[in-house]
């Protein structure tokens, strides 16, 4: 999923588009993941957003060390079945930024 992109800080931003009746389910399937996450080696942040004026909105908000540690986060993220779980709560495919940093 990161191929090409160098290695250090890389910050992505996850926006999912969600049905609105169904955004605490996609939300309490994201958030019980939340402390694994944070766990995985690289980690430095991972937080489930909503924004309260856009009920069909979920971000998530990823910091990894490296895009490897990223990668093999989101191999197990697959592997544990979540993107299967979400799938149903989802409307499009997610829109996804990533940033690395512009100052070191």
């Amino acid at each position: 999923m990161m191929i090409g992109i160098a290695a250090g800080l890389l910050v992505m931003v996850i926006e999912f588009a969600v049905i609105p009746e169904k955004r605490d389910d996609f939300v309490a399937i994201s958030a019980a993941q939340v402390e694994a996450v944070r766990a995985r080696e690289g980690n430095q942040g991972f937080d489930v957003l909503v924004d309260p004026s856009r009920p069909d909105v979920v971000v998530y908000v990823e910091r990894w060390e490296t895009a490897a540690q990223q990668e093999a986060f989101f191999q197990w993220w697959m592997a544990q079945g979540l993107a299967d779980k979400l799938r149903p709560f989802v409307t499009a495919a997610p829109k996804i930024a990533t940033y690395t940093s512009a100052t070191d």
